[in-house]
C-alpha cells in the first residue's frame, strides 16, 4: 500500500439509513446532514402542533417552531427514544411554556407603560372555528396539551404521556377532562 492511500473497512452510513437514536446521536455531534433530515422529516409535525398549541400569528409560530429545533439540537444527546416526533412535541410544549411565560411578562410591563388598549386580532371566517379555537384556547395548558397531542396530532397515548413527562394515567384523566370542557364550552351535552 502506497503512502496516502486510504483503506474503507466499510461504507460509510448515510444519514437517511440511521435510526431514530442514530440520527439524535448524528445531531448531537453538530452533523449538519443528520439536522437537516431531522428538522425535513418532523418540521411539518411539529409545526402543525404548536400551532394548535398557541393559535397565535403565523410569525409566532415559525420563531416557536426554529427555537424547538434548536433546543432539540442542543439535546439531542439526551434522546432516549421511543420517537423523535414525541420527544420533539415535549421540547416544543417546554419551548411554549417559555415563551407564554416571557409573554405574560412583557405584556404586564406594557400595559404598565402604557394606557393604550390592545388591538384585537382579525375575526376569522368561520363562527365554528372560532368557537373552536376560543374553547381550545381557553383550556389550562395542561389539558390543551394532551388534547393536542392526542386528539389532534394522533400521538399515541402512551408517547404523549412521556413527551409530557407525566404517568399515562395522568393522560388520560387530562384528556377526559379536556374533552368534557369542550363540549360544556360549545355547548354539546356531556
Amino acid at each position: 500500500m502506497k503512502t496516502g492511500q486510504l483503506i474503507q473497512l466499510r461504507p460509510a452510513a448515510k444519514v437517511e439509513d440511521l435510526s431514530e437514536q442514530g440520527l439524535a446521536a448524528a445531531c448531537a455531534t453538530g452533523d449538519r446532514a443528520a439536522q437537516g433530515l431531522l428538522f425535513e422529516t418532523h418540521v411539518d409535525a411539529v409545526h402543525r402542533f404548536i400551532a394548535r398549541m398557541q393559535g397565535s400569528d403565523a410569525a409566532s409560530v415559525d420563531d416557536l417552531v426554529q427555537a424547538t429545533f434548536l433546543a432539540a439540537f442542543r439535546s439531542s444527546g439526551q434522546f432516549r427514544g421511543p420517537r423523535l416526533q414525541s420527544w420533539l412535541f415535549g421540547i416544543a410544549a417546554n419551548v411554549m411554556r417559555t415563551h407564554v411565560r416571557k409573554e405574560i411578562a412583557r405584556r404586564r410591563l406594557a400595559t404598565t407603560l402604557s394606557d393604550q388598549p390592545e388591538v384585537e386580532p382579525a375575526v376569522p371566517r368561520d363562527a365554528d372555528v372560532i368557537k373552536l379555537r376560543e374553547a381550545i384556547g381557553a383550556l389550562p395548558p395542561k389539558l390543551r396539551a394532551v388534547l393536542v397531542l392526542v386528539d389532534l396530532e394522533g400521538t399515541p397515548g402512551g408517547e404523549a404521556a412521556q413527551a409530557l413527562g407525566v404517568p399515562e394515567g395522568t393522560l388520560w384523566r387530562r384528556l377526559s377532562e379536556a374533552r368534557a370542557r369542550l363540549r360544556s364550552a360549545l355547548g354539546e351535552p356531556s
